[in-house]
């Protein structure tokens, strides 16, 4: 059950925040989206600052696990990020509401929970660079700065997706997996 309405408050507060941006949403709205008493909201988080950063939490989990079910899978290194990319697209093209907040809101967040804002953007950034590396030891990636491209490439999901869904052009987030990986085409051996 608490699982439940911390899932619910959520979903609530990204489609609030979505609408009305970080700064001009305020907890009484997010209760009023959830249909919950606003003190219930309180119940499970202090701040909004920790709701958007449950967000994050939330969504990093699920692209970590989404990574974990890839690496089971017999994949080349360019085979794991092809997947990886159409399945990120497809979940921020069905829910275009939480990919403003992923690109919009990681830098508005000036409370405590900031550092954990960031600490969860990076996470997907450090699992790139091992990746890469990863198609180092395998002979599937030529000798590259693993860290620089994990940022570049990382870059280029987030610019792709900040730019479809708030012009919105939404069918790019379907163009951009194949895009990306064109890009990077030459790192690949």
């Amino acid at each position: 059950m608490a699982q439940e309405t911390k899932n619910r408050i959520r979903e609530a507060a990204v489609e609030v925040i979505s609408r009305e941006g970080f700064f001009n949403t305020r907890m009484q709205e997010i209760a009023d989206e959830a249909a919950l008493a606003v003190g219930t909201i309180y119940n499970y988080f202090a701040s909004k600052d920790e709701v958007l950063s449950y967000i994050f939490e939330n969504e990093m989990k699920r692209r970590m696990e989404y990574m974990e079910e890839l690496k089971n899978e017999d994949l080349t290194i360019k085979e794991f990020l092809i997947k990886f990319l159409k399945k990120h697209f497809s979940i921020l093209a069905a829910n275009p509401d939480l990919g403003r907040i992923l690109v919009r809101e990681k830098d508005f967040s000036k409370g405590e929970k900031s550092g954990e804002i960031k600490k969860h953007m990076n996470s997907m950034v450090n699992m790139l660079e091992k990746l890469f590396e990863m198609g180092i030891k395998r002979g599937e990636v030529k000798e590259i700065n693993t860290h620089l491209t994990a940022v570049y490439f990382f870059g280029s999901m987030q610019g792709i997706i900040e730019y479809s869904l708030t012009e919105p052009e939404i069918e790019l987030l379907e163009a951009a997996p194949k895009f990306i990986i064109e890009r990077l085409d030459d790192i690949f051996i």
